[in-house]
């Protein structure tokens, strides 16, 4: 590794780590933290200059991330609500995307298969601050979960619906609709039966083992050779290692692993997750401190109709569905839940990730990276640090 990146990474750390303790302090959301120190060293230009490139995203950024998400679902749960929870992170994913594909082709006036592809990278939520304020005052648990679940699920299936889009637009793959369909279908499908499949040999394994690091590092291994595997026979990755993840979280954990391996394996991830989501969030501070440099100027107009693009699409998507869901289903969603579901659908890492890992001569790279940024600037500024007031005045809390 050439000195200067190194020492391009050791300074990412150091301001993470302040960032952390600064937002220890003052008791702010570690993520609401990150984004607002990022857009500040976007314009002091305080750092110097990181790239990380497609491949890097997609094999070391976010299988770690997912495999951590979906380790901590309740499966049992998850069975129990997989109605709503499919229905938001696959029917909802693809919706989205096309809502907003539809709106920024109107406002943004660029390709409407490139404004798509900003479609299905913003998508992704990661509502990790409002499941925190949801358990703290005592929401549903049902609510909780279908929120988390969601998450889980639409960061797979928007990050195939992505990288089916990107194809098209590199000239990887053609574009017909009963074709992509069936892609799509193929690429998830393979990468279930993936995942499945390595998850369950990883879970007998590590029931004949007992050596805490031991178990520690095939969860490593099985995190980063599954995806690797499932691309082998074009399947999906993102899906693989989501499956994965489920499989050792809720048998690996409770049925195969005593209670140090537990431990060391929670912190080793959370360590992991930490180091991932500070690294992402500086280096689109990096990246925009660039396009800041070269002088490349912003329509500021457009960054609004993104997040209005993103609202509206979200208002479309949640409120139908649970519409649809109580028609469809004796087990009916409280109507009040919709409201949390929809300002509840933050964006972060992934969607960074996404962006990120564009390539550098795609060209609307640096025009979606600043709108990227923006929008999940404002879901996690404005939508986070508002969600306690909306829960509140909905009464969510004596629904517990």
């Amino acid at each position: 590794m050439h000195p200067h990146i190194l020492a391009s990474i050791i300074t990412l750390l150091l301001i993470a780590c302040i960032v952390a303790i600064v937002a220890e302090w003052f008791k702010i959301t570690y993520t609401i933290a990150l984004v607002l120190v990022g857009l500040i060293v976007a314009y002091l230009h305080i750092t110097p200059e990181v790239f990380i490139s497609h491949d890097v995203i997609f094999t070391l950024i976010l299988p770690p991330l997912l495999f951590h998400g979906a380790m901590h679902m309740d499966l049992e749960q998850l069975k129990k609500n997989w109605k709503p929870i499919s229905m938001l992170a696959v029917l909802g994913v693809v919706l989205s995307t096309l809502l907003i594909g539809f709106l920024l082709n109107q406002f943004w006036r660029i390709e409407f298969i490139y404004a798509l592809l900003f479609g299905a990278l913003i998508t992704p939520t990661d509502p990790v601050s409002v499941l925190s304020i949801l358990k703290k005052i005592g929401a549903p648990q049902r609510l909780r979960v279908i929120l988390e679940g969601e998450s889980v699920f639409n960061d797979g299936t928007g990050v195939v619906v992505f990288s089916i889009i990107l194809g098209i637009i590199s000239g990887a793959k053609s574009f017909h609709l009963g074709d992509t369909l069936l892609t799509f279908l193929k690429v998830t499908g393979g990468g279930t039966l993936i995942g499945g499949v390595v998850g369950f040999l990883a879970y007998k394994l590590l029931k004949k083992i007992n050596d805490h690091l031991l178990e520690v590092a095939i969860t490593v291994v099985l995190t980063f050779g599954t995806p690797l595997l499932a691309e082998h026979f074009h399947f999906s990755g993102i899906i693989a290692v989501v499956v994965a993840g489920l499989i050792i979280g809720n048998y690996g954990r409770v049925y195969s692993m005593s209670e140090k391996t537990r431990d060391t394996l929670e912190t080793f991830w959370e360590v992991i997750e930490f180091i991932i989501n500070s690294l992402l969030f500086l280096i689109v501070g990096l990246e925009l401190q660039v396009i800041r440099s070269q002088s490349i100027t912003f329509p500021w107009l457009y960054i609004v109709y993104g997040i209005l693009a993103v609202l509206v699409s979200r208002l479309f998507v949640v409120y139908p569905i649970v519409w649809i869901k109580n028609k469809i289903s004796s087990r009916d969603l409280p109507w009040s839940w919709s409201h949390v579901l929809f300002w509840g659908g933050l964006k972060g890492s992934i969607s960074i990730a996404l962006v990120v890992g564009l390539p550098p001569e795609f060209k609307y790279r640096e025009f979606f990276l600043t709108a990227a940024f923006s929008v999940v600037l404002f879901t996690l500024v404005v939508q986070g640090l508002s969600m306690r007031t909306v829960i509140r005045s909905l009464k969510l809390n004596k629904n517990a």
